[in-house]
């Protein structure tokens, strides 16, 4: 079973989600296309960066591992040929542990924004807050 071929297709399709989150995220600093004069306009979970740190950096640690998994043939250690196939595979398991944490992360960080809801501009007293927190 040729299991570095499908761990490189899947390195290949997680570059470009990586990428995408974190630019998802950095547009989220620019409500509405304009930059905004202070942090009271952003939203908290913007600032914990779930896009960011969850679907960007930590889902590229494991696509670039998954990329080069497909030329990983060592030709074993300490007189065992499998041993840089194992150790391989073991690695690839790790950074995709990694990976499924940067995932969690990015999942609380969005399920948190859905449930407090956007941040307005409140009409009664001209500050920013939640008006679906208390509704």
């Amino acid at each position: 079973m040729c299991t570095g071929s499908c761990a490189k297709c899947l390195g290949v399709t997680l570059i470009p989600l990586a990428v995408i989150g974190l630019l998802a995220n950095i547009l989220l600093f620019f409500p509405g296309g304009k930059t905004v004069g202070d942090k009271e306009q952003l939203t908290d979970e913007v600032l914990y960066l779930g896009g960011i740190i969850g679907s960007g950096v930590l889902m590229i640690f494991p696509a670039l591992v998954f990329l080069g998994l497909k030329n990983n043939d060592c030709c074993g250690c300490c007189g065992n040929e499998s041993c840089g196939k194992r150790f391989a595979m073991f690695t690839s398991t790790i950074f995709a542990a990694i990976g499924v944490l940067g995932a969690g992360y990015s999942f609380i960080v969005s399920a948190l924004s859905i449930n407090k809801g956007p941040k307005c501009l409140m009409k009664t007293n001209g500050t920013w807050g939640y008006p679906f927190v208390n509704g």
